[in-house]
């Protein structure tokens, strides 16, 4: 089954934690010049217009990316907001006139993970998505390599694995499925098993859901039982459990996470948690040891 599209829910508050997670990561692995191999194994759309029908009918990122940008000001001291909000108004450059920041009303376009990772990408790195949706895939493989690395149409946990090891020194993995399927917790487990196994010093980016029926537990218990490496959690909650259907909030599992991670996801999220009253809480651990 195949029906997930995640034009639904782009820019909402998971993809701004997910995003600003990835970007945290990337931007401690590029302290050292050697080359890295960014993989993703589902890559979606990479570009996501928020006045689609899609977008509109969930109004997902009216409290996730739309609430972020006009607490800009305070947010981009930290460069990792600072990168966030660049990418931004890059994405929505046809929205402004030249030289001008995005504001709330103007903000149209949502980078998908492809674009976040194609903007920070350096000429010695390789990039690779995957998307096996037909439609989604559609899409993607019109926005060119600028915007979203070599796009194969496929499995991406699949896939990834069957191109390791890489050429390049480093790699660095992020796994973003939709969940959609029963087993899809253990395929994930299951893949990042195997792509450490073929790489151990990978860096491999996980997201989960938080959803009432907690089926995330399946996936935790897999990575704690199979994957010896340092493994950090990081679970963003931004509305309460109402114990029905709907997300709550999502998580990262960062394997191999760069030096002070965990201080700079809590540098990012603490600000803007306020935002989302009472209940918004961030949790971090480490799933692994270090």
């Amino acid at each position: 089954m195949l029906s997930y599209q995640h034009g639904y829910h782009a820019g909402n508050p998971a993809d701004v934690h997910k995003h600003l997670t990835l970007i945290a990561v990337i931007q401690r692995l590029q302290a050292k010049e050697s080359s890295i191999h960014y993989f993703d194994t589902h890559a979606g759309k990479g570009h996501y217009d928020l006045t689609d029908a899609q977008a509109q009918k969930t109004g997902e990122f009216a409290v996730g990316v739309a609430r972020m940008v006009p607490l800009r000001e305070r947010l981009v001291v930290n460069p990792i907001w600072a990168e966030f909000f660049a990418a931004l108004d890059s994405a929505n450059a046809a929205q402004t006139n030249r030289g001008q920041v995005i504001k709330t009303e103007q903000l149209r376009y949502y980078p998908g993970s492809p674009g976040w990772i194609s903007r920070l990408r350096r000429e010695q790195d390789r990039h690779t998505v995957f998307e096996l949706h037909p439609a989604e895939h559609e899409v993607l493989s019109t926005l060119g390599e600028t915007h979203t690395g070599r796009v194969v149409y496929g499995d991406g946990l699949q896939g990834v694995v069957k191109l390791l090891p890489p050429k390049t020194p480093r790699l660095m993995v992020l796994i973003d499925p939709a969940y959609e399927n029963k087993t899809e917790y253990d395929d994930v487990a299951s893949a990042a098993a195997k792509i450490l196994q073929r790489c151990r010093h990978a860096v491999v980016l996980i997201w989960y859901p938080l959803l009432p029926a907690a089926k995330h537990q399946t996936l935790l218990a897999r990575i704690s039982n199979d994957i010896p490496m340092p493994v950090l959690q990081s679970e963003f909650h931004y509305q309460a459990n109402s114990g029905e259907r709907g997300m709550y909030g999502a998580g990262m599992l960062v394997v191999n996470p760069p030096w002070q991670l965990e201080k700079n996801i809590t540098e990012l999220m603490s600000p803007i948690l306020a935002e989302y009253g009472e209940v918004a809480k961030l949790e971090q651990s480490w799933l692994v040891a270090e």
